[in-house]
Order: C-alpha cells, then structure tokens, then sequence
C-alpha cells in the first residue's frame, strides 16, 4: 500500500496543492503473510507473497495489465490480436521501448521471459498456473523439452510477440498480467544469476520504477527512483522507500504514529479507525476468500452428507459480526463478487438460500451419512484440525476456529481437537496432504484471486492434478467421485467456450457443484478496511491491491494535513 507520492508540476491550489518537490517521497508499507520476516524475492517470476509483488509491480510489467475497474489493458504492447480461433495471440509492442539503463526493450525479451519463468530451474510458483496455457509448457516443465523459444513463443521481429495456445482459452490475457509474465533483462539475469534484482539499477526494470538499493537495518527498506526511460505516464515523485512490516497491526500502530500516509485496518482496531477524523476509513470489497477445506480422503469427510453438515452447522453471519466487526462479508460462493462471471444468485450446500446454515438439516444429514458409514459420532476425535493463528497470534482467527468448534458441538454433539501449530509446519503439513489419507483432515486457509476471472479461482483449486488440490476433489474413492470428475473435466472445457457470456454460465454451473460437494466451506469474502492521512491525494488502488504502472503520476502528497514523508 502507497504512503506519499507526488505530483509535480501540478496547477492545484488550496489544501490540495502539492507539497515541494524535495518533500515528495514515497513511503510504502509492504505487509507480510504467513509469519514472513522480509521479502520472499523480489524476481517477478518467483514473487508470490503480496509484500513482493508490491515491488514486483513498480519495477516491472508486461505485455498487458490490470486498470483499477479489473479491465485488461494494452502495457508493453499496443495492440492484440487472436486467430486461428483463440490458438494464436499476435502482440505489437510500443515503438521505443527502454528498459531503466536506456537499452532497448524487444519482443526477443519478452518471450525470454516469458520461457524462463517457465522454466524448472526458475521454479516460479505461479507460472505453472498461469502461463500453462501456452503450447508445449507441460512438456517444458517435465524436461520434454528445452525451450518454448521458436516453438509457441515467437518474435519474427522487434515489435511483435506470437503465442501459441494448446486450446482456445478466453481467461489466458487476464492471465498475462500476473507478475511471472512481466519483462526481465536476459544479459543482467545472466550475468548476476539469482542475485540480479540487487542489480536492477544496471538496467532489470521494464516498470516505472527500479531499485535503487536495499538497506537491512531493524526491517528492511528498499529504495527506489523512477525510471526516466519508461514509456508511460511516469511516476512523479523523487522517490519511494518501500518499508517491511511483519503484520498489520504493526502498520496500523506506524500509521497512528504519523510515520506512514496509509495503512490496513486489522479488525480488532476498527473501533479506533472508526473513531478518526477527515473521512480517513475506507472500506472496499476485496478479492480474498476465506475457507475451510476437508480432506476427502478421511473417513467420513468422503461423504457428501458428512460435508454438508459440517457446512450447515456454521452460522457466518454471526462469525463476521461479533468476530470481525465489519471487515468481513459471509459468502458462499467460492468465487467472490468484483470478478466477471461471478454468480450472485447460487446456493449454499444443500440448496440453503443465507449464509446463517441449517441447524435441523446439519443434524439430518449428519446422522445420515454416518449411518451411511457406519460410523459414530466419536468418529471426528480423530480428525486431524490443523490451523495457524499466525505470529504474533491472530486473536481474531482464534475465536473464529474455536467458535465453528462450539458450532460443531452444540449443533452436532460432535467434538473435534483443534492443532495451532507454527507456520512452517502447518504449510507443510496441508502440502503433505496431497493424495495422502494419513493427512490433514480439516484446516484453514485463504485464497486470493491473482487475476480477475473465474478460472483463476477454481482451476488451480480444484483442477485435475493441480498442485492446490490438497482436499483431493476429484482423486478419491468416495460414492460421488465419480461426480467429481464430470466436474473437472467441465472446468477444464470451460475457457474453450468461445461466447464470453456462456462461457461464465458454465462456471457458475461448475461453481454451484463445487458447493453442493462442499469442496471447500467458504467463511467470508473479505472487506479491505484502510485508513488514509488527509493529504494523500488521488489514491486509487484496484480490488487486488495494485495501482496500474501508468496511475503513479495521479498520486501526490499535498498540503491538507501532516504527511509521513520523511524517514
């Protein structure tokens, strides 16, 4: 999130007219996740973490990014073209482009990149998901192959890049704005090796921004400048600090100190955000979804019955009001509303029409389907219920875990033993749970669409092989599983529906069977609370937290107010 930008040069007067040129630095928290302590990597095909893409997103782009309504949009290239019915992508880059050092930007780059981060020895954790559409990159991912290079990646001349498709697939441009498709440098990724973004200043950045160095005191800082040869609307500003903070709540505490312009509300401290002044709360939905997910391979959670009580017998409305005041939304979709496609209108499990479940119809079908199985109740003391508060603990995720236990109890007499463990071995452990009945059997994660469509949610979920599959929808024994993979095998159809509009029928479709499965049990869609000093202007960050490369020049800091522009 941006604390400070500047507008130079601009004609505003009053409150909102600029500060002074040399007064316009840039101070950015980046937030970690998962009990990180610094950035995971700051190579725009291995970041994956929101603290690095942050950075990830002001010194590099692609071929085509996001705007802030979640529409794709021409970056590098010009112009776009698809033929031989949706197999083939013909992109015209810009004339002129540069990277930071002056050296020119060419196709010949482009589809560099776009190879390497598909490459094994890249060991990028998303280009599989993302760039898996293009021709032959399973084969280069298994060793088949050596290079995509003249293969389905061509640039018969500087400006124009051709990709090829293995089938027509309609979410494949949204899928190009993620980082692991954006431009590096060939000659400084050779030279340096893994060590090249702590050379980007010689020339890595494609984006408005390069770093200029790294400084690793107490946190870490990075400091960046604008890059002067970038072809769009550049940043002004002189300068940004991008800043670690371990959590949320440190940053809330840095914003009340007046060392940050803007920070996220965690729920616990929205009464005091509330109780600020200057209309500095502001809440937008977000594009993370909360769930629960269960094992199909351990008895009884591979019956149908079993799931959908466990769903029903969770009242989310009273978990999002008296848990998170506010920041979060019940939902049971999978999907989340801001993305195109989503479905407003389907049900819950067992066609329930609120959020609030079922309690008769949990008990219903709970004695059903343990009678299916010839299982009591006792049954669920076995289960393995991992789950990770966090570091420091999250209060919030506790009383959230330890309220569905309560729910559990009171509405199905059942009593599951919950495992707070720390992170490493909690990510391991659901990692661990892949094609394993000796594995999790129930735990808590989050998901957070990378590109605004509906494939981006549920094919690297619950996809045929996908590594994301740790509830093994689709890869069990279960009476339904049969089900199951008639569902797969839709989802994998789907993004060759050439018609847009039926193309998000049939996802809705497959959406609406994912729920009456209970693939996952989805708990909320969150609601982006954050907070705004007065005299930062013109901020307008997209539902997935990015300003698009060319809006830098619209952010200021002004005189309405004290600015937290110095470090």
């Amino acid at each position: 999130m941006l604390m400070g930008c500047a507008q130079q040069g601009s004609l505003l007067s009053g409150p909102n007219a600029p500060l002074g040129v040399d007064q316009q630095t840039g101070i950015i928290p980046a937030v970690g996740e998962n009990s990180q302590t610094d950035f995971s990597s700051l190579d725009p095909a291995q970041a994956g973490d929101r603290a690095s893409l942050l950075v990830t997103n002001m010194t590099s782009t692609g071929l085509v990014s996001l705007d802030n309504k979640l529409q794709v949009r021409p970056q590098l290239a010009t112009s776009y073209t698809a033929t031989d019915g949706g197999l083939t992508w013909t992109f015209t880059l810009k004339p002129g482009l540069m990277f930071n050092d002056g050296s020119h930007l060419t196709a010949q780059d482009v589809i560099y990149s776009l190879n390497r981060a598909l490459q094994p020895l890249t060991a990028s954790p998303t280009a599989s998901t993302f760039l898996g559409a293009i021709k032959d990159a399973d084969k280069l991912r298994s060793g088949q192959v050596q290079t995509l290079i003249g293969d389905s990646l061509l640039a018969p001349d500087e400006r124009t890049v051709i990709i090829k498709l293995a089938q027509p697939d309609l979410s494949f441009l949204s899928a190009l704005s993620n980082s692991c498709a954006f431009v590096v440098k060939k000659q400084l990724v050779e030279r340096y090796g893994s060590d090249w973004t702590s050379h980007m200043s010689e020339g890595g950045s494609s984006g408005p921004w390069f770093i200029e160095h790294s400084i690793k005191q107490a946190t870490r800082y990075i400091v960046l400048k604008p890059n002067s040869h970038y072809y769009g609307a550049k940043p002004r500003l002189n300068k940004a600090i991008v800043t670690f903070y371990i959590n949320a709540q440190t940053v809330y505490r840095a914003y009340e100190a007046n060392q940050v312009d803007i920070a996220p509300v965690p729920a616990s401290l929205m009464a005091r955000a509330r109780g600020l002044g200057g209309s500095q709360l502001r809440q937008t939905p977000g594009l993370l979804t909360y769930y629960y997910a269960l094992n199909y391979l351990v008895k009884p959670l591979d019956n149908i019955k079993v799931r959908q009580a466990l769903a029903l017998a969770i009242n989310k409305d009273v978990l999002a009001r008296t848990i998170y005041d506010g920041t979060m939304r019940p939902t049971n979709n999978i999907i989340p509303s801001g993305i195109p496609g989503y479905a407003p209108t389907l049900t819950g499990p067992d066609g329930v029409t609120t959020t609030m479940g079922n309690e008769q119809r949990s008990r219903q079908l709970l004695d059903e389907g343990l009678q299916e199985e010839g299982l009591t109740r006792d049954v669920f003391r076995n289960i393995n219920f991992e789950v990770y508060s966090g570091i420091p603990s999250d209060a919030n995720i506790k009383d959230e875990y330890n309220a569905i236990r309560t729910m559990w109890k009171d509405v199905l007499n059942i009593d599951v033993r919950i495992n707070d463990v720390n992170g490493a071995k909690y990510y391991g452990d659901i990692q661990n749970t892949l094609n394993n009945p000796q594995g999790l059997g129930i735990w808590r994660l989050s998901w957070n669409v990378d590109y605004p469509d509906p494939h981006a949610t549920l094919a690297p979920q619950f996809g045929r092989g996908t590594p994301n599959n740790a509830q093994n929808y689709g890869q069990n024994s279960a009476s339904d599983s049969s089900q199951q993979q008639e569902t797969q095998a839709m989802m994998a159809q789907a993004d060759s529906i050439a018609d847009q509009q039926q193309r998000y029928s049939r996802y809705a479709e497959i959406e609406q069977r994912l729920i009456n499965d209970v693939a996952w049990i989805p708990l909320f869609q969150n609601v982006k609370s954050f907070v705004v000093k007065p005299c930062l202007q013109g901020w307008n960050i997209s539902a997935l937290d990015q300003l698009p490369p060319d809006d830098w020049s619209g952010v200021y800091l002004s005189k309405n107010g004290a600015c937290a522009h110095n470090v």
